[in-house]
């Protein structure tokens, strides 16, 4: 059993780490599209967002999944 919990805690760190970076990297570009400048910037994180939006919530499913549990979860 001991393998199959530290498996699990693995697992889930990874997928912590991966949610953390694409909310990162969502907000990031959230900013870059309401600032209004570039619209050509503008332009490529919209694109961006849409495809971490998906990412993160395949991420999150996958947390879910997992049965990962944090401080911040419900």
């Amino acid at each position: 059993m001991q393998a199959g919990k530290s498996q699990a805690t693995t697992e889930c760190e990874l997928l912590t780490r991966i949610m953390n970076s694409l909310g990162s990297r969502m907000s990031i570009n959230r900013y870059i599209i309401s600032s209004k400048g570039d619209s050509e910037a503008a332009k490529k994180a919209s694109d961006e967002l849409s495809e971490q939006n998906k990412s993160y919530r395949k991420a999150k499913s996958q947390y879910k999944k997992a049965n990962c549990k944090s401080v911040w979860d419900k």
